[in-house]
């Protein structure tokens, strides 16, 4: 038998008897500088915590177990708002999470990704997630919104399911079933409105076209944007449910009975609905690709009901927000929105600021529509300040039509 022969193997941790006092030395030396680099490894900040890859409890501080990345959320968020933003806190539940040392702002930087200044469970999950965190999601409830996994695809989905595979899924195709086609196209037309507001006045002419033609459309699928979506929506389900009442509001795209069945809307659940937000072609599939950035919320529309993204009912509003291109083609997004509990507001003019604040602060809602039908007789504009609660479906590329030639 040759020298391998005469080395005695044991568990991990023993010694090693070797015959030959040379590679006995060498051994040793080899196993002292892997300790070594071990050692510098676990000294350094970005170092992986080991037992990030098969954990399934985390001890805190006080003595805490942690089971799941919804007990470690809700542990950051002690008064229940839905959304974290004590820094120091999530800070300390981090490093114990991870094993990583770092400051509490660069963990706040790595959390707060649309910048909104308050983090909710999806971009927590997300987080932990990118950093190996090994936790169970933790989602539990009879509400038959959990599938395999956690997290459930649409019955539109053509991508991928295996979310092994679906990971990196981020796509656009054309729409080429005639009868989708045809459902987007009653879309327009039932949420069409003659009425003017002075927002017209940015697509360069003052006239409110007679109707509007689809050219194309692209169904829009994105892996990371849907699943941190169905966590909000399943965590925004389960607060409805636990207020023991929701008031629901039915928007104007409902109407258009085909689409909305097609994606199965959870109405009464949550509020959730089919609405348009205006926008350019380039601006849509910068939005497709890495979701709405609230940081930058109110920038096109202004802020009367705070600063968070606004979407329409009804395509005339939407449309005050759309450029043409150079072939007068115009394009809008049709988005899932899930507005959970309403701040309804129906005031000429009401206080943005703190609407913003019962929402992203107090906790009590979820989104706020601002009735200016009821009160100017225009449109009723929908609002919400956390892009989880949103979900692009299509960009639609239309053409204004006009009985007559528009003037400016």
């Amino acid at each position: 038998m040759g020298a391998e022969g005469s080395i005695c193997h044991k568990e991990v941790g023993s010694d090693h008897e070797v015959s030959d006092g040379k590679k006995k030395k060498k051994k040793d030396k080899k196993e002292k500088k892997q300790k070594k680099s071990k050692k510098d490894r676990s000294d350094s900040s970005d170092s992986e915590d080991p037992w990030a890859q098969h954990r399934t409890s985390v001890e805190v501080s006080g003595g805490v177990q942690l089971n799941s990345l919804l007990e470690a959320f809700e542990l950051c968020d002690p008064e229940r708002s839905g959304y974290v933003r004590d820094h120091s806190r999530f800070a300390e539940v981090a490093m114990r999470l991870t094993g990583l040392r770092d400051s509490a702002d660069s963990f706040w930087r790595q959390l707060d990704r649309d910048g909104n200044g308050a983090v909710s469970f999806p971009e927590f999950v997300e987080w932990a997630q990118m950093n190996r965190v090994a936790l169970p999601i933790g989602l539990t409830g009879g509400t038959g919104d959990v599938g395999p996994g956690g997290v459930a695809f649409p019955s539109t989905w053509q991508g991928p399911r295996d979310p092994r595979v679906a990971v990196g899924w981020n796509q656009r195709t054309m729409v080429t079933d005639g009868k989708l086609f045809a459902e987007l196209q009653q879309m327009l037309d039932l949420t069409y409105k003659k009425v003017w507001t002075r927002d017209r006045k940015a697509t360069g002419n003052n006239q409110v076209p007679d109707g509007y033609q689809l050219v194309r459309a692209m169904h829009s699928e994105n892996f990371s944007d849907w699943n941190r979506y169905y966590l909000k929506r399943h965590r925004l389900v389960q607060d409805c449910a636990n207020g023991g009442w929701l008031q629901q509001y039915q928007p104007l795209t409902a109407q258009a009975s085909g689409i909305c069945a097609r994606h199965t809307l959870r109405a009464e659940a949550c509020n959730e609905w089919l609405l348009f937000h205006g926008t350019n072609s380039h601006a849509a599939e910068a939005i497709c690709r890495g979701d709405f950035t609230m940081h930058l919320s109110g920038s096109a529309t202004g802020t009367l009901y705070g600063k968070g993204t606004y979407f329409a009912e009804s395509i005339t509003k939407a449309d005050e927000y759309a450029k043409a291109d150079a072939e007068d083609n115009c394009c809008a997004l049709v988005c899932r929105v899930a507005g959970g509990q309403v701040l309804y507001n129906d005031e000429v003019e009401p206080s943005g600021e703190a609407m913003q604040d019962m929402v992203l602060k107090d906790g009590l809602y979820h989104s706020i529509i601002g009735d200016r039908e009821k009160c100017r007789g225009t449109f009723k504009e929908y609002v919400v300040f956390d892009a989880d609660q949103v979900y692009v479906e299509y960009i639609l590329v239309y053409k204004r039509k006009y009985a007559a030639v528009p003037t400016s």
